[in-house]
C-alpha cells in the first residue's frame, strides 16, 4: 500500500514556497561563490573575487533572509513553535541556519576585502580568499545536512 503525500491547507502554500525558494537560491548562489573563489585561486583572480563578493552580497544574504523568514512563517503556521519538543528535522534546520549567518557575513567581508586588494593590484591569492572559501564550504556542508533533514524528516 502506498501513502500519498500529506495534504496541507492552502494557506501554508506561500510560506512553504518562499522557504523552499530561498533555500534553493541560497544553495545555488553558494555553489557559485565557491566556484568563483576556486577560480580566483587558479588564476582569474580579480574577476572571480568580484563575482564571489557580489554573489555573497546580492545573492546569498538575501536568499538566507528569504529562507529564514519563510521557515519561521511556515513553522508558526504548522504550530511547530508551540511544541515543547519540536521534531528533530526542525531543530536541525534552525541549528544550521542561525550560526551559518555569522559565517556568511564573515565570508562576505573577507571576499570584499580580497576583491579590493585584487583591484588595487595586491596579492590575489591571500588568506582572505582562503578564509572565504573555507567558510562557504562549511556552510554548504551544513546546508546539505539541513536539506537531508528536511527531505527525510527523521523523527
Amino acid at each position: 500500500m502506498t501513502v500519498l503525500g500529506s495534504v496541507r491547507p492552502d494557506d501554508w502554500d506561500l510560506p512553504l514556497f518562499l522557504h523552499v525558494l530561498g533555500a534553493m537560491a541560497l544553495v545555488g548562489s553558494l555553489v557559485l561563490v565557491a566556484l568563483s573563489l576556486v577560480s580566483a585561486r587558479r588564476g582569474d583572480s580579480a574577476a572571480g573575487l568580484r563575482l564571489a563578493y557580489r554573489s555573497l552580497l546580492l545573492g546569498v544574504i538575501p536568499s538566507w533572509i528569504l529562507m529564514r523568514v519563510g521557515a519561521q512563517w511556515i513553522a508558526s503556521k504548522e504550530g511547530l513553535d508551540d511544541l515543547d519538543e519540536p521534531p528533530a528535522w526542525v531543530d536541525i534546520g534552525f541549528l544550521t541556519s542561525e550560526p551559518t549567518l555569522l559565517l556568511l557575513i564573515i565570508a562576505t567581508v573577507c571576499a570584499g576585502m580580497a576583491a579590493r586588494r585584487a583591484r588595487e593590484g595586491g596579492r590575489t591569492f591571500s588568506g582572505l580568499n582562503t578564509t572565504a572559501l573555507v567558510l562557504v564550504t562549511i556552510t554548504l556542508l551544513a546546508y546539505v545536512l539541513a536539506i537531508w533533514a528536511m527531505s527525510t524528516k527523521p523523527s
